[in-house]
């Protein structure tokens, strides 16, 4: 949809009256958003209409869904027809209110076909949303909608684990966590010893790219593959008698029919939540009403961190790439000192999402359960009708403090009520008031576990991810003219495509460059690929063979067919420059920078070795020239004060009869002269002054050139313009 994203329409207290239609920049959400407002604020139907505009955008969404209501996204009744209403009204509610299931839903349909006319929406936007995306509700431990493997998460990471050390550890306290709190084992992953026991097998496991199924995990646990846990011996830390009572434990869970939930289902892969096996943008609504707490946390911690660690390994971008939203956030993200599993990959999406185009969006009713840490990294809020002085003083804070007027503040929130939001979106001018839209979902509240059984009964789970190519077939065949190469960064089995380039740029003021450098291939377009950081290495690194038993990923779409080379030549043409840019040494007396990468010591070097130039004999020539004129003003400023001295001697001869009582008056005319050639005088010296101070700087600046001192020197950013990068040589390269 063009213009951005319809989130509403301007609104006036003063009459009740809209305005024009707000829309935000889908990059905006990059720096995270706040939708708040106490229970009949209107909060989810905002937060269900900012979810249904960024669909339409096609930027797929992960919704987190604590209560049930997001199920709501998928009725879409593109007919507007009384007959698609009528099988979710809500029985109870209708009776409530006088009204049979059949006059309800006339009452619905009405009621939905006038409100997206006065918006200017209709069945069409219906249609067209629903067919934009593919919908999809997970349940985790349950059957009722798609099930979730949430335990398959033992299977080991597809790359290397010490190209994702960090996140694959939090990925492994998460799962572990999670298994001891369905054991009602309270284990704190650093003073636990079953945490740090299981945690220690699955990353050996992990690390020799083998996964773990339950099963063998319950024999790990008796006998595991290393006799040390740290510096202390296995038996001193956790003695086989004791472990018994773990692998019990372990056992009776993989037994439990109620378990059995657990293991079923589509594999808890990121990839597969954000796309359709169609390619389009998929809503993965993980459905989490139905788990109790412990479980609830379980659940969601794993998947931000799985979120988390497919984040990192995308390729930046400035544009919305998907969209994490959590409904209802208390106790996930609570202040200090408060650390529940879901509070440390919240506060990394927050902090570093960003540059990979994952925007996330939180909604709560209460503010004051919020880490104050992650509203200051939000820059988008929704702001509704609060319930407590103490809500709006923590909302105060944060708003104040991103640049609002206190006294506007007040007034826009005074005039918050149902579905009128103080919109904060610190791309725009200011804050204002905001009428949210119509949805186009039916909002008909949260679903039951049996309403989304119907909503998914013909649904099978999502085939699990594409394996990677087998070594016996070898890489993909490459269009003409491309070529293989191999670099062994990680020394891992799997292989991931990468375009190297090797590239000769000239710097202003700096010569020319050469330089080598590899992108990796895992983005949309090839332009999006070069917006991922780049690998540095030398033609050397690069071998021609590939290493035995070696498994090669799927080459992106754009880089297949007799077309691919083309797209990647094209994307390098038209932004490796902009890619170039680098810290550079600057000499601030001779204006000249140094190469990308070169040291002070070498800059300084070249520098003397270069030896005179243009600009030393041009500052030789204004120095002699300054001293000239130096030399001319001390002629004259010693004339000036001979002059002054002859005034006062006149002055005191024309005043002498004075002295002797021959005259009465004092003659002025003598002193004035004096102070005229006293004021002569000290300009005289003023210039003298400044003619000297003029000498001393450039007699400084041409022994600058020829003595050249690294201490002086700055560090500024360089970048070529793209008429002067050469592009030498580009090609495959498979790193693994």
């Amino acid at each position: 949809m063009a213009g951005g994203l319809y989130l509403g329409k301007a609104f006036d207290p003063k009459d009740a009256t809209l305005g024009e239609p707000i829309r935000v920049d889908p990059s905006d959400l990059l720096t995270h958003g706040l939708i708040v407002g106490m229970t009949g604020s209107g909060k989810t139907g905002a937060a269900i209409g900012l979810i249904e505009e960024v669909l339409r955008q096609g930027v797929p969404v992960i919704a987190i869904d604590p209560k049930g209501d997001l199920g709501n996204l998928l009725l879409l009744f593109e007919d507007l027809q009384p007959a698609s209403f009528e099988p979710w009204i809500d029985v109870e509610a209708a009776r409530r209110e006088g009204l049979t299931p059949k006059a309800a839903a006339e009452a619905a349909a009405a009621s939905w076909s006038k409100g997206l006319a006065e918006w200017g929406l209709g069945a069409a936007d219906v249609k067209a949303l629903r067919a934009s995306h593919e919908a999809v509700i997970y349940t985790p431990g349950s059957s009722s909608g798609v099930g979730l493997n949430v335990l398959q998460s033992l299977d080991a990471p597809s790359f290397p684990f010490d190209s994702a050390e960090e996140d694959l550890r939090d990925e492994i306290a998460s799962v572990v966590g999670g298994m001891l709190g369905l054991l009602k084992i309270d284990a704190d992953p650093l003073q636990s010893r079953e945490h740090i026991f299981l945690s220690t097998l699955v990353e050996q496991s992990w690390r020799a790219g083998r996964g773990l199924s339950l099963e063998e995990l319950v024999t790990a646990v008796a006998d595991p593959p290393f006799d040390k846990v740290g510096a202390l011996p296995l038996e001193s830390v956790y003695p086989r008698r004791e472990r018994e009572g773990l692998m019990r434990a372990l056992n009776n869970l993989l037994a439990s029919p109620r378990f059995e939930a657990w293991r079923e289902g589509a594999p808890l892969d990121v990839a597969r939540l954000l796309r359709a096996e169609d390619g389009r943008p998929r809503l993965s609504i993980v459905y989490t009403a139905h788990l109790d707490d412990d479980q609830r946390l379980f659940v969601t911690a794993l998947l931000l961190d799985k979120i988390k660690t497919w984040m990192r390994r995308q390729p930046g971008t400035m544009q919305l790439r998907a969209l994490v939203y959590m409904d209802e956030i208390f106790g996930y993200f609570p202040p200090h000192p408060a650390n529940p599993p879901t509070k440390r990959p919240l506060l990394t999406l927050l902090k570093q999402a960003r540059a990979q185009g994952v925007g996330v969006i939180l909604a709560t009713q209460n503010p004051v359960d919020l880490d104050y840490k992650g509203l200051a990294n939000m820059g988008t809020w929704m702001v509704g009708k609060l319930q407590t002085d103490q809500d709006r003083e923590r909302l105060r804070d944060g708003l104040t403090g991103s640049g609002v007027d206190p006294r506007r503040l007040e007034t826009l929130l005074d005039a918050t009520r149902k579905r009128v939001f103080l919109l904060h979106d610190v791309h725009r001018k200011g804050p204002e008031l905001m009428h949210s839209r119509w949805a186009l979902s039916y909002l008909r509240g949260p679903l039951t576990r049996e309403e989304i059984g119907r909503l998914m009964k013909d649904r099978a789970a999502p085939a699990p991810s594409a394996p990677a190519r087998r070594a016996s077939e070898g890489p993909p065949v490459l269009p003409p003219p491309l070529e293989h190469h191999f670099l062994s960064r990680h020394g891992g089995q799997l292989a991931e495509p990468y375009v190297f380039v090797k590239y000769a740029a000239r710097y202003k003021g700096a010569g020319e460059a050469v330089g080598v450098k590899a992108w990796p291939l895992a983005a949309a377009t090839a332009a999006d690929a070069l917006e991922a950081e780049p690998i540095e290495l030398t033609e050397d690194d690069l071998a021609t063979e590939a290493p035995a038993g070696l498994r090669y990923s799927d080459l992106p779409v754009y880089a297949t067919g007799k077309n691919g080379a083309k797209a990647i030549e094209k994307a390098l043409k038209e932004r490796l420059a902009s890619k170039l840019g680098a810290m550079a040494w600057f000499d601030p007396v001779t204006q000249h920078s140094g190469l990308p990468g070169e040291d002070a010591e070498a800059f300084a070097k070249r520098l003397l070795s270069a030896g005179p130039g243009p600009q030393e004999a041009d500052l030789r020539e204004k120095l002699e020239k300054k001293k000239r004129d130096l030399a001319n003003a001390e002629r004259e400023l010693g004339e000036r004060k001979k002059e002054t001295w002859l005034s006062v001697g006149g002055a005191i001869l024309q005043n002498l009869p004075i002295l002797f009582g021959r005259r009465r008056s004092i003659s002025v005319s003598g002193a004035s002269s004096v102070l005229s050639k006293n004021r002569i005088e000290n300009e005289a010296e003023e210039r003298v002054a400044t003619l000297k101070a003029e000498v001393d700087a450039l007699d400084r600046k041409v022994t600058g050139l020829m003595v050249v001192e690294s201490s002086r020197f700055e560090q500024r950013e360089v970048e070529p313009v793209k008429s002067d990068v050469k592009i030498l040589r580009y090609d495959l390269l498979w790193v693994y």
